[in-house]
């Protein structure tokens, strides 16, 4: 009787079952490869876990458009620079191993409109099928997320008309200041039990915390 109830107990430790109020916040830029490369993972922990995410789309930081003349370049820009296309050629071996189109740079791009669109498509429950239309898309270079016709046709397509292009700046911008409150600054990022996860590089740590910490936690 003894070993059967070790035993039980042993199975029912193998489950790790997730706490009922888990929820997986995850804050990203669809002008991001960063935030490209994490979506699928994030999706498929979830999936695992059975765990909702909390959409949180938000506009980094517009890149400069690079020129093509290098000689004016001061000591820092040409730092930035090497700095970036290092990180290009870094985040373009990780899409060829996953088979992702990356077509285009972000260079000039805002998303802002775009992440206004998926805070409409959440409300719309359709937010996960717009943000990996809007990701996979924009960096195949075949959507343009700063054109706002072709966002509504978008959110038409996906069972969420009536997107305004024209009145949406404020309730970015209150949308994005309360996700900064919430400790998110640097994209992307997760959220999980009032912790800010920086990367998609943290996913087997978030895995563990809502499995319930069980064992020691993942390096």
């Amino acid at each position: 009787m003894a070993s059967r109830r070790a035993a039980g107990a042993a199975a029912g430790r193998g489950l790790r079952s997730v706490r009922v109020a888990a929820v997986i916040g995850f804050a990203f830029d669809y002008a991001s490869t960063a935030s490209l490369l994490a979506f699928a993972p994030t999706c498929t922990l979830a999936d695992e876990l059975g765990v909702p995410i909390e959409w949180l789309p938000m506009p980094g930081a517009t890149r400069p458009v690079v020129g093509a003349n290098r000689s004016d370049e001061s000591v820092s820009e040409r730092h930035s620079r090497v700095r970036a296309e290092y990180v290009a050629m870094d985040v373009a071996r990780y899409a060829r191993w996953r088979g992702i189109e990356i077509n285009r740079d972000a260079n000039g791009v805002d998303s802002a409109l775009a992440c206004a669109g998926g805070l409409w498509a959440d409300r719309h429950g359709v937010a996960r099928a717009y943000n990996q239309h809007v990701l996979t898309e924009f960096w195949a270079g075949r959507l343009d997320i700063e054109d706002g016709t072709t966002l509504k046709s978008v959110l038409d397509g996906l069972g969420a008309p009536g997107f305004d292009d024209e009145s949406f700046e404020a309730p970015l911008a209150a949308h994005k200041a309360s996700v900064e409150d919430r400790g998110v600054h640097t994209l992307p990022a997760y959220l999980v039990e009032e912790q800010v996860f920086v990367g998609r590089a943290h996913l087997p740590m978030i895995r563990w915390i809502l499995q319930g910490r069980d064992g020691p936690g993942p390096l």
